[in-house]
């Protein structure tokens, strides 16, 4: 009965969106739309509404990390000053297993909130007494450039994808999930439908 079975399955498969729309609100005027053609209308309309709303909370997620990320940048350049630090020790790579690895170099400074000393990122190969910019906060802590707006936008973007990825693979999920169990209660349906018709059918009583 499985192999007849399947080509009972829901007729309205090849309905346009507009259709699916118009049945899942009960405007179908079709005499021969059945209930569990309705319920598969609304699946359909209920699975693109979610997609629809995905991509607007994925695109409401990516404006919320772009504006921090800008905030944050505008922030870090409000309050980091650059003063000149001399190096004390030669450069050493943060690390030396990596191919390109950064490298730092221990320096001291002078600030208005008195001297300072710390490791200091600094180019490759720079020699002990050499003169580097370093970036420092008002408490004479070395901190780090503001993000460039290329990357808070490249951050934002991954952000956007990475929300609408997952939140795509989980409206996708849950449309299989109801369709199977629609396509079950078709079977079951049709098949107690033809117990009952298929002895008259056949002559078998």
């Amino acid at each position: 009965m499985s192999v007849a079975a399947t080509t009972h399955r829901h007729p309205a498969s090849h309905t346009s969106l507009r259709g699916h729309v118009r049945r899942a609100v009960g405007r179908d005027s079709n005499p021969l739309c059945r209930p569990l053609d309705r319920a598969y209308s609304r699946v359909v309309a209920g699975a693109v509404l979610m997609v629809l709303v995905s991509f607007a909370l994925a695109a409401v997620a990516a404006v919320l990390v772009y504006r921090a990320g800008t905030y944050d940048a505008q922030w870090v350049a409000h309050r980091r000053h650059v003063v000149t630090a001399v190096t004390t020790g030669p450069a050493r790579p943060d690390d030396p297993r990596a191919i390109s690895a950064g490298e730092h170099a221990p320096a001291w400074w002078t600030y208005p909130v008195g001297p300072g000393a710390g490791y200091v990122p600094v180019p490759d190969g720079t020699a002990t007494g050499t003169a580097v910019p370093v970036g420092l906060n008002d408490a004479g802590q070395p901190i780090g450039a503001p993000k460039s707006n290329g990357l808070i936008i490249s951050n934002a973007v991954l952000v956007g994808f990475g929300a609408v990825s997952v939140l795509g693979l989980g409206v996708e999920g849950g449309f299989v999930v109801c369709r199977r169990r629609l396509d079950r209660r078709a079977e079951r349906g049709w098949e107690s439908g033809w117990d009952q018709v298929e002895p008259r059918w056949s002559g078998r009583r």
